[in-house]
């Protein structure tokens, strides 16, 4: 190509100064020599984030397992990293318990919260071999990261095609892993992820769009003839615990488990309009004229207070989440009511058969009046500030706190990075006798308990109690046999249950 050059020899040793200005990374096998011989063998795991925005639970992380073998995916949701060592334990008790196996090998990167000393404990003292990736080489975890990525863009578009709003993500991801184990991927042949771990073949024919418009059945026992027979949500997926879908309701921001569903799976919700939630308005019988035309702005002005104050609750209340109680009933219609015209004449009703006895109070005098108002005058105390002016009020609240301090109830403790306190109140409430005497005064220091989310702060919506039923049967026994009956009393009993979740209160 060119002339006058000498002929150069390659160099016997090696050359320092080409491997300063030239050197690269070795080349990495495209497909792994070595692969699980059984399930639990080998399990990836990957945190993936963290993900903007944050998920309606507080969510930013999300943690997966893939086994090797049968390559079925688990996903986990965190708020912080530091999570994942409790959550690893959760998943090595579960899928041991459900195939019997044990979990031989764990491969995962040298991130901190994969190589802390209690986790390398954990893995000596159960019999989990450990295998770290070289720094900076994320492709000897490429099952894992491949995974993850697959997740996420799947989740993306997911999102985007039917409009939600992105901190839905967490159920997107919930709803992708789902398909993925039950769709066919290349590293198993002729088999699906969840029939290569389960050993059964899976069915796919409950399987709607992600997102899309659904009509929710509202049961018998929670509507009434005219009532509506279903509401809209949106399709979130299917429950984990029972064998439903769930749906989320934008109205109420509540979760609803049912089975009773209608699928438009074109259709999805439009969030950029503003929806009411439902009130009713309880209109009495009367003079519809001559009633309703005075101080009619008035009325109006209340009305629409009445609706604000209820906009602005729900807006205070947090968003559900992943979570959670099966909501499966509908929220009242909202029932508009028309201003009567000033033009209409004042016309007078007659008025039931069954209110003939009913004493409507026209008539009375104005001492008569301030009688009749003083029956109903509300004689306990609602705020503490008023309450704590009374000695037996005083008196009542001391008694609770030591019980609260006798059955540590609570603790003292700093408020955790991403963790959400509810308020307190004082509720007051005087007990009458038989006689309509006063008997004692109490006073509860309770959690203000509307502000909590199912799923995030608690996990049941019911307390066991006796059916009437099983109460009629004791007594009747106890009266056919010459039984004695003894009722007892526990002293603030509700303070000996024990949460199985974490509630932060200040």
């Amino acid at each position: 190509m060119v002339n006058g050059l000498p002929q150069f020899q390659p160099p016997s040793k090696l050359c320092k100064d080409c491997l300063v200005g030239k050197q690269h990374r070795s080349s990495i096998p495209k497909k792994s020599n070595w692969r699980a011989a059984e399930i639990l063998q080998l399990v990836h795991a990957d945190i993936c984030g963290s993900i903007n925005p944050i998920s309606n639970s507080k969510k930013r992380y999300l943690l997966t397992f893939i086994d090797d073998f049968s390559r079925k995916t688990w996903v986990y949701f965190l708020v912080e990293k530091s999570e994942a060592f409790a959550v690893f334990k959760s998943f090595k008790t579960y899928v041991e318990k459900e195939t019997s196996s044990f979990l031989r090998c764990l491969r995962t990167d040298r991130g901190g919260e994969f190589t802390s000393h209690e986790f390398a404990i954990f893995c000596d003292v159960h019999g989990i071999r450990r295998q770290l990736t070289a720094a900076y080489t994320p492709q000897q975890n490429g099952v894992a990261e491949h995974k993850n990525r697959t997740i996420m863009n799947m989740v993306r578009s997911m999102l985007l095609a039917k409009k939600l709003p992105k901190t839905f993500w967490p159920e997107a991801v919930n709803w992708t892993v789902h398909v993925l184990n039950r769709s066919p991927t290349f590293a198993v042949q002729n088999k699906t992820p969840e029939e290569a771990w389960g050993k059964l073949k899976p069915s796919v024919d409950y399987f709607r769009v992600f997102g899309c418009l659904s009509h929710v059945h509202v049961p018998d026992s929670k509507k009434t003839k005219l009532d509506d027979k279903s509401f809209s949500c949106v399709l979130l997926g299917v429950s984990e615990e029972s064998k439903a879908y769930r749906l989320y309701d934008p109205i109420s921001q509540k979760i609803i488990i049912s089975r009773d569903v209608v699928f438009e799976e074109d259709k999805n919700w439009d969030w950029d309009k503003k929806y009411e939630e439902a009130i009713v308005c309880d209109l009495e019988w009367g003079d519809d004229g001559k009633e309703a035309t005075v101080n009619e702005e008035e009325s109006d002005s209340n009305l629409d207070a009445d609706i604000e104050e209820d906009t602005e609750e729900n807006n205070a209340t947090a968003t559900t989440t992943e979570s959670d109680a099966a909501v499966t009933a509908s929220d009242l219609l909202i029932q508009n009511r028309d201003n009567p015209s000033n033009s209409n004449a004042a016309r007078n009703r007659r008025p039931p058969a069954w209110t003939s006895d009913y004493e409507t109070g026209e008539g009375l005098s104005e001492e008569e009046h301030e009688v009749q108002l003083a029956m109903f005058a509300a004689a306990d105390p609602i705020y503490f500030e008023e309450a704590v002016k009374s000695e037996k009020w005083r008196t009542t609240m001391d008694v609770e706190m030591e019980a609260i301090k006798k059955n540590d109830t609570w603790e003292l403790t700093d408020l955790p990075k991403g963790g959400k306190t509810i308020g307190v109140k004082w509720v007051y409430k005087t007990k009458f006798n038989e006689n309509g005497e006063v008997e004692k005064h109490k006073a509860r220091f309770v959690a203000k308990g509307y502000t909590q989310r199912f799923g995030v702060d608690y996990t049941e919506v019911f307390a066991p109690v006796a059916r009437m039923e099983t109460i009629r049967l004791v007594v009747a026994l106890a009266a056919q046999r010459g039984w004695f009956i003894y009722q007892l009393d526990v002293k603030s009993a509700f303070l000996h249950g024990e949460l199985n979740e974490e509630v932060f209160v200040e």
